[in-house]
């Protein structure tokens, strides 16, 4: 409460009634369709409301972190939670840093998805709580970006029926349903393994007003085929494309869903029927056929794809090279590499990151670190911008290598060109530096981490948690390891685990030996304490 009487104040001012003019929702949208795009005017001429309105939104997201770790659930299988469900101590809070001031709908899309931005330790129910708290506030703006990212949520969590009431809560409440919505309880359909529920979600639609036309039976599909449902694909394809007049959209998206699958035969055979039906491939038809096929190792066969296409007068773009790649990247076989990339070259195809990358993890498994970087100077200036994945096979074989100044070297070159680690990145650099006994380095990292909101993981607690052991630091492995299974609702591994009960066996610390056994059992990590 001491940061929530802290923050008040200025917030008051950031949640005045004018509140509803703030950053347009949309701007901040998950949503997974491409053509959803911002308001370049709202953008213009408010320009520095985004960055209150992600104040606001991380003060809220703190409060109900707070209430999670404070509360933990446990049981990895809870009842679906009350969909009215609220959380009266948590209102009381969300009332209090509101303070009579309208909230956007844009915070509350926020909100509810770093909620569920986590991999672990979501937190469900006081989500839902914030979401019933700011919707039935009087003189909230409806729109669907908030629900729509309640019901992601819901699906995330496998509360399908948490989702349906959202959107049943939608249509009372004259919010408008779109395909958005439905495409993403069709995705996390799924995602769950549940296909018949997700073709079911479909035929729901007009049932909600809305029209399932071409486009959301395109989506539907594309869905299915993208997670390896291939056979609920073309069975749903079969029983409507009566109805939907089939394009090469469609028979790609079909196509890609039994390579996905693995069914090379089944994919050629539609390949085929889309040409005798007068459907043109396109450049992604092709492409996903190749890589098909170089997957399964028959590179001839995808050569052979590759020659019809060009002969078709189809011409290739980065992606159909980088699937003719990628088998003798994973193979380590840098010769044919760059020789595909070399061709690439020659027919005046444009290199994207992904081709870069390829290049720089083929010299780094050959320990050339040179030729990586290379091949980083010249993506550079082709204005082709690195990403984590560029750095990271460099940071590796730098490490490899123990060459901690060429470490810092290209760090300081991956902020230079404002390149953002991802928790890969900083797990590397920080096994490095323990290793090399950088302690301060390494803290350093973890800050950075923190305060860049890349999300650590086992491994990154892993590197601390042991650096702190050899150290004899009893005191700030516990507290790490505290960190990891209270904050971050990690699982530390059994090594792990033994070797920070075993620091404080070792240091007396018997009180805090037995704290932590019990936030391992409250978790559900372990079933019965290990023995003293």
């Amino acid at each position: 409460m001491a940061a929530l009487t802290k923050s008040k104040l200025p917030l008051r001012r950031f949640l005045s009634p004018l509140s509803h003019r703030l950053l347009n929702p949309s701007s901040l949208s998950s949503a997974p369709e491409p053509h959803v795009q911002e308001d370049d005017d709202t953008n213009q001429t408010t320009p520095n409301f985004a960055a209150e309105e992600t104040i606001i939104a991380d003060t809220f997201h703190s409060l109900i972190k707070d209430h999670h770790r404070n509360n933990p659930k446990p049981n990895p299988n809870p009842a679906p939670p009350n969909p009215t469900y609220t959380i009266p101590s948590l209102s009381s809070d969300f009332s209090q840093l509101s303070a009579g001031g309208s909230i956007s709908p844009a915070v509350v899309r926020r909100v509810i998805e770093k909620c569920g931005a986590v991999r672990h330790g979501i937190p469900v129910l006081q989500a839902v709580a914030f979401f019933n708290w700011a919707t039935s506030r009087e003189g909230f703006e409806h729109n669907p970006e908030p629900y729509n990212e309640m019901v992601d949520l819901a699906g995330k969590v496998r509360q399908f029926d948490l989702g349906w009431y959202v959107i049943d809560l939608m249509k009372a409440r004259n919010v408008e349903i779109t395909v958005e919505t439905f495409s993403i309880l069709v995705r996390r359909y799924v995602r769950a393994g549940l296909a018949a529920e997700a073709v079911h979600a479909f035929n729901r639609m007009e049932e909600y007003g809305v029209s399932p036309d071409r486009i959301a039976f395109s989506v539907v599909i594309g869905i299915l085929c993208k997670k390896r449902r291939a056979s609920e694909a073309q069975a749903f394809f079969d029983s409507l494309k009566h109805k939907f007049e089939a394009d090469v959209i469609l028979y790609t998206s079909l196509v890609n869903g039994w390579c996905r699958a693995g069914n090379i035969a089944e994919a050629e055979r539609l390949f085929n029927e889309m040409k005798a039906a007068g459907i043109e491939p396109n450049v992604y038809s092709y492409s996903i056929v190749i890589d098909a096929l170089c997957r399964c190792g028959q590179i001839t066969r995808a050569h052979d794809v590759f020659a019809e296409m060009i002969d078709a007068g189809c011409n290739p773009n980065s992606i159909t090279f980088n699937n003719l790649m990628r088998v003798h990247v994973k193979a380590g076989r840098t010769e044919k590499v760059l020789q595909v990339y070399n061709q690439m070259k020659r027919l005046g195809c444009n290199a994207d990151v992904i081709t870069y990358n390829f290049l720089i993890e083929c010299h780094c498994k050959d320990d050339n670190v040179e030729e990586a970087a290379k091949v980083l100077n010249l993506m550079v200036k082709k204005g082709c911008s690195p990403n984590a994945s560029t750095f990271n096979p460099i940071f590796r074989c730098i490490a490899k290598l123990r060459d901690v100044n060429g470490a810092h070297r290209m760090y300081t070159q991956m902020k230079d060109l404002d390149c953002k680690a991802n928790t890969v990145t900083y797990n590397v650099l920080m096994q490095m530096f323990a290793e090399s006994k950088s302690t301060d380095m390494v803290l350093k990292l973890k800050k950075e981490m923190d305060e860049n909101e890349v999300e650590p993981n086992v491994n990154t607690y892993k590197v601390l948690i042991s650096m702190y052991c050899a150290m004899g630091h009893w005191n700030n492995a516990y507290r790490f390891c505290r960190e990891m299974i209270e904050e971050k609702c990690l699982k530390p591994s059994m090594p792990v685990y033994e070797m920070v009960l075993k620091q404080l066996r070792n240091a007396g610390q018997l009180k805090k030996h037995e704290e932590l056994v019990e936030k391992m059992v409250d978790r559900g990590f372990v079933t019965r304490p290990l023995a003293v």
